[in-house]
């Protein structure tokens, strides 16, 4: 981590303790300390090559400590290791809510505004994996600043940011402006509608490397991607559209985004895309929804309470397309899951997947992941 990242971090803890300097911190202050654990296993083969996949990972494993300062801090600091990772920190941010105001100002590190599915945690994800663009696309976190404005059925995040406070970039970093908004036309007890959109734009640094664009075969297992653009691009802007609609234990989902890859020095220019529709059914519970996301579900009948937990069943067709000039690599995945929520904290699940790719190391593969994730 550079010290000009250390230094936005500290400068921006203490910026905000002094603008809420007249809290009584020491008698407001609270603590919350918790985690979350994922195990996964791959079985799975690929075909026109020699790549088998029969192993397991430490997907997550991460520890944090949240809390509030008086009525107007809030904040947040984690940590998370998986297998063959050194510790790294995920988030780390402080949010200041002015008195009498609709607006929220959150520093520190923490996700570009982009996409329902990956501002959801990955504990409440319907798939074990989310969509391959996320990935692709590079939406990930980062140091910055945003405001947040939210309503009982609308929200939206406006920020600006540097780059990941554990990135190696030297004295020139990039920067990326990031916005998302939503909106509920139906908000009832037992029917929800979602409707967003997301936006950002991001450049590199004079010392950061070339973009590049590649996917892994759906499991993080996969030490391989099966397609991938190699580095070409200075700077990118996406766009992406965003829908749910829930009603009951029964859900439908989908998103679907745009990418336009500015080449760096005689690169060509390339226009990319990426989504997923889904539907899913909840048996012994149902899918929660809150600002905008999925939230932790609720089962109906918790084991240990004289219940056998809920079941989930899902299945998503997700697509990535690299195509475009001298760049290659299409994605198509078909994914069946089978989540067991023996209570709302913990979870085993299943999704089988067939890929078939164009342009990549291999045409077509298909397997299945398991997932154990508990969290406290």
């Amino acid at each position: 981590m550079t010290y000009s990242r250390k230094a936005v971090l500290a400068a921006s803890t203490l910026v905000l303790s002094l603008m809420s300097a007249d809290f009584a911190f020491a008698q407001d202050a609270t603590i919350k300390v918790g985690g979350r654990l994922m195990l996964d296993y791959t079985i799975a083969d690929f075909e026109d090559m020699d790549f088998t996949i029969n192993n397991s990972e430490v997907r997550r494993a991460r520890i944090f400590a949240s809390g509030n300062y008086g009525d107007s801090i809030k904040y947040k600091m984690e940590f998370n290791k998986s297998t063959g990772d050194a510790i790294e920190l995920t988030d780390a941010f402080i949010q200041f809510v002015p008195k009498n105001s609709k607006f929220k100002i959150k520093v520190g590190q923490f996700k570009t505004h982009n996409s329902m599915e990956e501002e959801t945690s990955s504990r409440f994800t319907t798939t074990l994996e989310r969509g391959a663009y996320t990935d692709a696309f590079g939406l990930n976190r980062r140091i910055g600043v945003s405001v947040n404005t939210s309503g009982d059925n609308y929200g939206f995040d406006l920020g600006v940011f540097g780059t990941n406070v554990e990135a190696e970039n030297g004295d020139e970093e990039g920067y990326a402006l990031a916005g998302r908004g939503y909106f509920n036309p139906v908000k009832a007890d037992d029917t929800i509608v979602h409707l967003g959109g997301s936006w950002r734009y991001r450049s590199q640094g004079d010392s950061e490397g070339d973009i590049r664009y590649r996917q892994r075969p759906y499991t993080h297992v996969a030490s391989s991607r099966i397609i991938d653009t190699g580095r070409f691009a200075d700077s990118d802007s996406f766009y992406a559209g965003e829908a749910l609609v829930m009603k009951g234990s029964l859900w439908a989902a989908g998103e679907y985004a745009l990418l336009g890859a500015n080449g760096s020095e005689g690169n060509e220019d390339a226009d990319f895309s990426g989504g997923y529709a889904e539907v899913g059914y909840m048996i012994g519970g149902r899918k929660t929804y809150k600002g905008g996301k999925f939230n932790r579900p609720e089962v109906d009948n918790p084991v240990g309470e004289g219940g056998m937990g809920a079941l989930a069943l899902v299945a998503r067709y997700d697509t990535i397309d690299l195509e475009d000039g001298p760049y290659l690599g299409q994605l198509d995945t078909i994914v069946l899951g089978a989540d067991w929520w023996p209570t709302k904290q913990a979870r085993l699940g299943l999704n089988f997947f067939n890929v078939e790719a164009e342009d990549g190391i291999a045409e077509s593969g298909s397997g299945v992941l398991g997932r154990l994730s508990i969290d406290f």
